[in-house]
């Protein structure tokens, strides 16, 4: 089989995304699977998956009874995948262009894994600003910028690879909680000395977490970057904040500052929830809640 395209999906339907990829996949004219793996989002969504998706041929419909996280996810359909190369894509965006998929395969490589980027609407979706905003300037990156820093750009959201690839380098599944998965994919395929190419075939990010909803799994995203400093100490140094984090210890600024920010930190919420948020007053929001659950431990 030469393509396995690979669909991680939790809490959200997948249709329109899998009627795209299956009319550009078959328009190939090779012989290819789609894979669609549920992780745990629960009976109600997966019998409309199962009514959505049944009568597809090409799809291969799997659920799971428990939620295992993005990271197990991703190995499962690497695992289960029967292409030589896979085209591994988040479920919650789409494709808006007709030839997305020979985009990518047309490039393939052995030892390579390619990279489209992504691209956003131009305004936010009212009472999505704050993702917007970091999306905007922290996620999007123009195609020069990725290839300046490959392994630095890495993202999940829609990559090609050869299967062989997934044997070496497997998404660390240690890392539980929401956020940064991806970079210590990045860092891996690293230290194994695969190539990333980065092309220019975007998939929209739609970037639509509620502005509460976001600063939620922001806190969450906390407790990963102190699960890295724990267990992956050597990737410490590419984090910002942990780095910052351990300059303030250095100095014995680390209680100081949390308790500054404290006193700050409702009218940081304030402004992260309104129409207008501002991203230094994110950064630090982030090392506020960094900076709790650290002391706590």
């Amino acid at each position: 089989m030469e393509l396995s395209i690979a669909i991680l999906v939790y809490c959200f339907s997948p249709l329109k995304l899998v009627q795209d990829l299956l009319e550009q996949a078959r328009a190939l004219d090779i012989n290819f699977e789609l894979l669609v793996y549920d992780d745990g989002s629960g009976p109600v969504w997966q019998k409309q998956l199962r009514k959505e998706l049944g009568d597809f041929p090409e799809v291969f419909l799997e659920m799971s009874d428990q939620n295992r996280g993005r990271s197990a996810g991703r190995n499962h359909l690497a695992a289960k995948a029967l292409g030589e190369y896979i085209l591994m894509i988040d479920g919650d965006n789409r494709v808006d262009t007709p030839h997305f998929v020979s985009d990518y395969f047309r490039v393939r490589k052995a030892n390579t894994v390619v990279v489209g980027g992504r691209f956003l609407n131009p305004e936010p979706l009212p009472g999505c600003e704050l993702r917007h905003l970091f999306a905007q300037k922290r996620e999007v990156k123009a195609l020069e910028e990725r290839k300046a820093q490959p392994y630095e750009s890495f993202q999940t959201n829609c990559f090609l690879a050869d299967r062989s690839i997934f044997k070496r380098v497997r998404f660390e599944e240690g890392l539980r909680t929401y956020g940064y998965e991806d970079n210590l994919f990045g860092f891996d395929l690293r230290s194994a000395q695969i190539g990333i190419l980065h092309i220019k075939n975007p998939q929209l990010h739609k970037a639509d977490d509620r502005n509460l909803s976001f600063m939620a799994k922001t806190e969450e995203a906390m407790e990963s970057l102190l699960w890295i400093e724990k267990n992956r100490p050597e990737d410490r140094k590419h984090f910002r904040l942990l780095r910052l984090k351990e300059r303030l210890n250095n100095f014995g600024l680390k209680t100081l500052v949390f308790k500054t920010l404290n006193t700050i930190e409702p009218s940081l919420r304030k402004s992260l929830e309104s129409a207008t948020p501002s991203l230094w007053r994110f950064d630090l929001f982030r090392l506020h809640r960094l900076l709790l659950l650290d002391l706590r431990d």
